[in-house]
């Protein structure tokens, strides 16, 4: 793999752009930085970063030739090359990888079909970590139902047919619950597989994600349908139809194996020991190029760290890009940087995680009390012309969870995300879907707020309130 613009040959253009600005004296440090989130390191660091192209040149390079990665997978190794180039080439000081053990599980020939009252194929994509059907495959009836309460009260009827959850879409966190749970609920009822209304919405697009089974209950196969296709199999069946699916997967379930995660580091130059982690996740499901979920977000966070080497900015504290794995499979990336680090974690000043998609930025989320976020609020002070500013209480992350459990300062990355379930775990999720406006302007904001944050001769406030 090779970069479209080798970062050696892109230096040079930007440090005579910033002496134009008369900014190399601040930038270089002669000058000293300025006071947290104001002034002109971050109008250099902004400025720089919306006209580069390191994040679009190794986002389309992950999205197109490295492709879909799942935990475990060939995919993932070909995403780890990937991310130890990048980071080399954004002029980390140190780049290694940390040994993770997660699931593996492979998708294999899926379809659906509908056999009666008529013949049409049915789009589907099988839900990560769910078991096959056998080659055969299964033809059954369709239970068609629209939420747990009604499943609840037609529990009896669900002996021998492919049940079909189909709720309306409400938001990630209420339908999601029917990708994670429906299997089991209706495996104790004699169901033989289950479908849902996808966690998401799109023109016709099937969306995945994992799945879990509970131990009481039989491991039946599970897969999303579209919108659409969940809409025609419930109309269908309050038609008195009857309608019948016959649906193959040959996905299977593999023994755990190993995988990493990738880190680089950009050192401090006075409190080396004090890290300000920022993250995403590198694995993504098989379905499209994974770009907004999570590609963008590591493109981000090894961009701003390229940024800050392109400006010659060393701040106090080390800055530490970590790409985590198996998050989509349940965080076993970051869970196993706390084992590896669990002599270290007191020294994490703060951890910032990527994970919401690629579109307009629109500030930062912050897992603590309100006195904490007040007293972060003038390290985002110069984001306002990106709109990027604001700060509010909220999740901070999967992949960051178990350092946040130990204490850490989490923030999450937010951007206006109204269309990101339009490509979530969705072969829509390509190159295609990203605005490498939008990119560029992420990469600024985190860029100028981790520089702030991790520049800062304060200590960093600490969370009361988790």
């Amino acid at each position: 793999m090779s970069l479209s613009r080798p970062r050696a040959l892109r230096r040079a253009p930007f440090a005579i752009a910033a002496a134009a600005a008369g900014l190399v004296a601040v930038c270089a440090g002669a000058a000293g930085p300025t006071e947290r989130g104001a002034g002109p390191v971050a109008e250099a660091i902004i400025t720089h970063a919306l006209a580069d192209t390191f994040a679009r040149d190794i986002l389309r390079e992950l999205c197109d030739e490295v492709g879909p990665r799942l935990a475990g997978s060939e995919g993932m190794r070909r995403a780890h090359a990937w991310a130890l180039r990048s980071l080399r080439e954004a002029g980390a000081d140190s780049v290694w990888t940390e040994p993770v053990t997660v699931p593996r599980w492979e998708r294999g020939r899926e379809s659906a079909r509908l056999v009666a009252p008529y013949e049409a194929p049915l789009a589907m994509l099988g839900l990560g970590r769910s078991e096959g059907t056998g080659p055969e495959g299964i033809e059954a009836e369709v239970l068609a139902v629209r939420d747990w309460a009604e499943f609840a009260a037609r529990a009896a009827e669900a002996e021998g047919k492919i049940v079909l959850f189909a709720p309306p879409w409400q938001d990630y966190g209420t339908n999601v619950e029917y990708r994670s749970r429906a299997a089991s609920r209706a495996a104790r009822h004699g169901a033989l597989a289950v479908l849902i209304r996808p966690a998401g919405f799109g023109h016709n697009t099937p969306h995945t994600g994992v799945m879990r089974y509970e131990d009481d209950a039989p491991r039946i196969p599970a897969a999303s349908l579209t919108e659409e296709g969940a809409a025609l199999l419930a109309r269908l069946s309050r038609a008195g139809l009857a309608p019948r699916v016959e649906l193959v997967m040959e996905a299977r379930n593999l023994e755990d194996g190993p995988c990493a995660n990738v880190v680089g580091e950009l050192r401090g130059r006075e409190r080396p020991e004090e890290i300000v982690l920022v993250g995403a996740h590198l694995d993504a499901w098989d379905t499209g190029g994974g770009a907004h979920d999570d590609g963008g977000g590591c493109a981000i966070m090894v961009a701003a760290l390229a940024t800050l080497r392109d400006l010659d900015l060393r701040p106090r504290r080390t800055v530490r890009v970590v790409l985590f794995t198996s998050e989509e499979y349940g965080g076993h990336g970051g869970r196993a940087y706390v084992e590896a680090h669990a002599g270290e974690v007191a020294r994490h000043v703060l951890a910032l995680e990527s994970d919401s998609g690629t579109f307009a930025p629109a500030g930062f989320s912050v897992r603590a009390d309100s006195l904490t976020i007040a007293a972060l609020e003038s390290y985002a002070a110069s984001l306002a012309r990106l709109g990027a500013d604001s700060l509010y209480a909220g999740w901070a992350g999967v992949d960051i969870g178990p350092l946040v459990e130990q204490g850490v300062l989490g923030v999450g990355h937010r951007v206006h995300g109204d269309e990101y379930f339009r490509y979530h775990h969705s072969p829509a999720d390509t190159w295609d879907a990203v605005r490498p406006d939008d990119l560029a302007a992420n990469v600024a904001a985190v860029a100028a707020f981790v520089y702030a944050v991790a520049d800062s001769p304060d200590p960093l406030p600490r969370p009361k309130d988790r």
